[in-house]
């Protein structure tokens, strides 16, 4: 996609009209999380990561990286600051993968999370959610607690654009929703504020997924103690029927 039409579509974002966007207590009244949706990745060596499949977090499992409150069903994850590169990347993450892949092209998919971000790395900056693909990340979330804003980066495989899609609330609660559409439409929903983009072809191509994210961005010292720490109080993935 051309830089003019990206520019095009990001003009495209609106501010939900109303009333100021409610706290994301009031906004939550979704369920809460069912793990046995998802398959856990988290650290297990310095040079190592584990996958969880979901019938085994169904059964209570939990780990320095992982946990569900069996009273609220909230789970947490949290980041290791030694965890290995990814994918060339120096970037620790914990993530709940669901087990459902997709073509953009092909069918509709909605994702929607409340969460509390419960620690900050050094550089204030977390990735949340994103649909992740089998050639990197296509639409990335991140929290930036420098700027209070939540952006959205949308990664072609050569290029990357981001915008900022909503506010993040003083008490570091965000409510997001993800939407995707056949017809390469991306509709984000950040504690109220309504996005719409037009997908780069090149990025609606491989088969994709989504995730629920404790991430970290970039390149950092290698430190245990400067981690990530994100509770989802809700979390839900769709595929309504086209």
């Amino acid at each position: 996609m051309s830089l003019p039409r990206l520019i095009c579509a990001t003009c495209l974002t609106l501010a939900l009209a109303g009333t100021a966007p409610a706290p994301v207590s009031a906004m939550d009244t979704r369920s809460p999380p069912h793990a046995g949706s998802f398959t856990l990745q988290e650290p297990q060596a310095r040079l190592k990561l584990r996958l969880v499949p979901g019938t085994t977090l169904a059964t209570g499992y939990h780990s320095p990286f992982y946990q569900q409150d069996p009273a609220t069903g909230a789970i947490t994850l949290r980041t290791d600051g030694l965890q290995p590169s990814i994918r060339g990347q120096t970037a620790p993450a914990t993530v709940l993968r669901e087990g459902t892949a997709w073509y953009f092209q092909q069918t509709p998919a909605d994702m929607n999370a409340s969460l509390h971000i419960d620690t900050w790395p050094s550089d204030k900056r977390v990735i949340i959610g994103r649909i992740q693909s089998t050639r990197g990340a296509v639409v990335e979330l991140v929290a930036d607690g420098r700027h209070s804003q939540v952006t959205v980066a949308i990664h072609d495989g050569n290029s990357t654009r981001s915008i900022v899609a909503g506010t993040i609330y003083p008490d570091s609660n965000v409510s997001y929703g993800i939407s995707s559409r056949p017809n390469g439409t991306l509709v984000m929903v950040v504690n109220g504020t309504r996005s719409v983009l037009a997908m780069p072809v090149a990025a609606t191509a491989p088969v994709m997924w989504f995730e629920a994210v404790a991430g970290q961005t970039g390149w950092h010292m290698p430190c245990h103690g400067d981690a990530a720490r994100v509770t989802f109080t809700s979390l839900e993935i769709r595929h309504p029927a086209p």
